[in-house]
């Protein structure tokens, strides 16, 4: 008996060492973000520090909610729960218990998810369940069994949903997109090409990169807008969707970047590479970076080209060494890169370098300058006495005229100061207006340049179709106005309810008071005050307005529209042009017009993130009859205002404080009888009427998508 009760103890010592040491090879949770996809569609992204682990979970309808286990994961999160105001998500909690770690969603609404694994991350893709199967590990809990945040329990049994044949084959033919940080700031996008074959069409511009996926359309619900700034890479943003029958991949740049491809196996890789000029690091610290093999010298008095000899040997480069290299040294150095022990040799010597790939020149530094000097002595000949080129540039978007002023051209054809132009002292530039071309006589290397500055700056321009609502309202519409989109509702997390229901759910037109669905609108800032409305709430807003002139409470005097490119002024007016007389110097009169107009000048500007920097200026003229110097005249009513602000692309910029306010004083009386004094106050009444109004603006910006839109099915 004792034997076997020793031969128990001893296995589950055994066991309990096995545990231990398996959960002591446990990776940990460190971090836990959430991203907006398409058709309110959450990503949850779980960063581990290592040992990435693939959850298993269940779903409850009742509360809704999603359980993710992950097995051997301990927890390393500076804060366990997370709340979202959100359509969907509403808190992530997450607890640790018995060597596993449990994260849990709250939902507003039952929902499905699937997971991926990518790098040192678990992508959680989470949406409102669609009732129809799906290939992600799913339990339906009974509701009676209630989901507990602080609780992990070791009993419940998880049952996986095999894909089958034909799924997995429909999940390897879709494409995906992913984005990453390479060495030295590099973007690397992958695309999973899915079914295409072949090489997509690229199209280069300034600011961004597009490939085209011919006859390989993807489904709306895998498009994707990917905001990448905060990388710090030259990538801005990564957009991938549908166009008709194709897919199209659209990287957002900034800077001076470069980028190299490769496509195999079905994988796409696209790498933007930051490429950096002379002038721009100049500034920065010229501390090098050593990151060769580490070797280990001790020599005495030994000659300095024996230690090239050594260290070309154990770089595995070429080493060619001048003969005015000479000299003994003494060095020890133990574990250090061979070339930080290469440029430690050069310094002690005052020799320097020239590298031409696997080849490293090395001489006297002055020696290499009085070469480097010669050179450029003989290139400076080539250019001086050499053949010119002439090249001529089409230009397709830019108007020509518009490098008259880069170039410093005159109108007869000659450069004013050739130190201010990009052109050589033997160079010159033709314009040709009539068919847009502008013609470059210049060395080679000038040529060059201007291949690559027509091709940075001769790209379409942005446009932005800019509408106007001038709105003549009633005193107190306007404070109405801002309380209902600025918070008047039970929300006090900056959003708004339009209509009368409780639900505030979108459809819901319940109680609503002029039949406006009830629906949370987000807005800059939950005050009465107006100012900004949000993109996706600027449609509820044209239904208030309409609202408005169907309770007479004021009405849409004008709404002007323009369409302008990008930092181009556009002007839109409409009104006529008064006379009046004014006096010149001789003592006559003279006619002179006066335009009583409403118009619209905006001059747009659009940011690299998207939104929309606008030069305002409206002109509300009213012509009236007036007595001007004993005569009947015209006279102008004048409201005018200027302004500069930023919207987002779609959003809703509210001005207003212009007031006009109208007393009048109405007598009705019986006549005689009314004129009886004292008695003629009984055949008479007297009617007073203050009457105030405001003038608002509503200014809506939209930025016009050269490339096209993104199709619906």
């Amino acid at each position: 008996m004792n034997f076997k009760l020793n031969t128990v103890k001893a296995t589950l010592a055994a066991v309990s060492m096995g545990l231990l040491s398996h959960t002591a090879w446990a990776g940990n949770i460190t971090d836990i973000n959430v991203s907006a996809l398409p058709n309110q569609q959450k990503v949850i992204k779980i960063r581990f520090d290592r040992d990435v682990t693939t959850p298993s979970g269940f779903t409850t309808p009742t509360p809704a909610r999603i359980a993710l286990d992950f097995a051997n994961t301990g927890l390393q999160l500076q804060q366990p729960v997370l709340q979202y105001d959100d359509t969907l998500l509403t808190q992530i909690s997450a607890a640790e218990n018995s060597g596993r770690s449990r994260v849990m969603l709250s939902l507003t609404k039952p929902g499905e998810y699937n997971t991926e694994v990518k790098g040192n991350e678990v992508w959680i893709y989470v949406k409102e369940s669609t009732g129809s199967p799906s290939s992600a590990p799913v339990v339906q809990r009974p509701a009676a069994t209630p989901a507990v945040v602080n609780e992990v329990r070791t009993e419940t049994v998880y049952v996986e949903r095999p894909a089958t044949t034909a799924s997995k084959a429909n999940a390897d033919a879709r494409m995906n997109v992913d984005f990453r940080k390479g060495a030295n700031n590099a973007g690397i996008i992958d695309v999973a090409t899915g079914s295409f074959s072949g090489d997509p069409k690229v199209s280069r511009q300034a600011d961004r990169l597009v490939f085209t996926y011919k006859n390989s359309p993807l489904p709306t619900e895998l498009q994707r807008n990917l905001d990448v700034t905060d990388f710090s890479t030259p990538v801005r943003t990564v957009s991938l969707r549908r166009l008709g029958n194709d897919t199209q991949l659209t990287l957002r740049m900034q800077g001076n970047w470069d980028y190299r491809q490769n496509i195999s196996g079905g994988k796409h890789s696209i790498e933007i590479i930051p490429n950096t000029d002379v002038a721009s690091s100049g500034l920065k610290n010229n501390r090098q970076s050593f990151s060769g093999r580490r070797i280990s010298l001790d020599f005495q008095d030994v000659d300095v080209r024996t230690i090239l000899q050594i260290l070309a040997k154990e770089s595995g480069m070429n080493i060619v060494a001048s003969d005015s290299v000479q000299g003994k040294m003494t060095i020890s150095l133990k574990d250090v890169p061979w070339d930080q022990a290469l440029d430690l040799v050069m310094q002690s010597r005052n020799l320097d370098k020239r590298q031409q790939g696997n080849i490293i020149n090395i001489a006297p530094r002055e020696e290499l300058l009085n070469k480097d000097i010669a050179t450029l002595e003989s290139q400076n000949k080539i250019d001086t006495l050499g053949p010119l080129v002439s090249r001529t540039f089409q230009l397709k978007y830019k108007d020509v005229e518009s490098f008259r002023k880069i170039l410093r051209i005159d109108d007869n054809g000659n450069t004013e100061n050739n130190r201010n132009t990009l052109l050589s002292g033997r160079g010159s530039a033709l314009i040709d207006p009539e068919t847009n071309t502008l013609i470059i006589t210049d060395i080679n290397s000038v040529i060059q340049k201007f291949e690559r500055l027509v091709r940075e700056l001769d790209v379409p321009a942005q446009q932005v179709m800019v509408e106007a609502r001038i709105v003549e309202a009633t005193d107190g519409f306007s404070r109405e106005l801002g309380v209902r989109f600025g918070g008047g509702s039970t929300n006090d997390n900056g959003r708004l309810r339009i209509g009368g229901g409780s639900s505030g759910a979108l459809g819901d037109f319940g109680n609503s008071q002029w039949g406006i669905p009830n629906v949370n609108l987000p807005i800059a800032s939950a005050t009465s005050a107006l100012t900004i409305i949000k993109s996706y709430a600027s449609g509820a807003l044209g239904l208030e307005l309409q609202a408005m002139q169907a309770e007479n409470r004021g009405k849409i005097i004008s709404s002007p529209r323009v369409l302008t490119q990008d930092r181009r002024k556009a002007v839109i007016e409409a009104g006529d042009d008064i006379p009046y007389q004014e006096a010149t110097s001789s003592g006559a009169t003279s006619i002179t017009f006066k335009k009583a107009v409403l118009g619209l000048t905006v001059t747009p500007q659009i940011t690299p993130d998207g939104n929309v920097i606008m030069d305002i200026e409206i002109q509300k003229d009213s012509p009236y009859d007036c007595t001007a110097s004993g005569m009947v005249t015209k006279c102008i009513d004048t409201k005018n205002l200027v302004t500069k602000a930023m919207v987002e692309d779609g959003g809703t910029l509210i001005l207003g404080g212009i007031y006009t306010e109208t007393n009048t004083n109405t007598e009705n009386k019986v006549p005689l009888l009314g004129d009886i004094p004292v008695v003629g106050n009984l055949f008479k009444s007297r009617v007073r009427n203050q009457e105030r109004k405001e003038l608002l603006v509503f200014i809506t910006p939209r930025i016009i998508n050269s490339t096209g839109s993104v199709l619906r099915y």
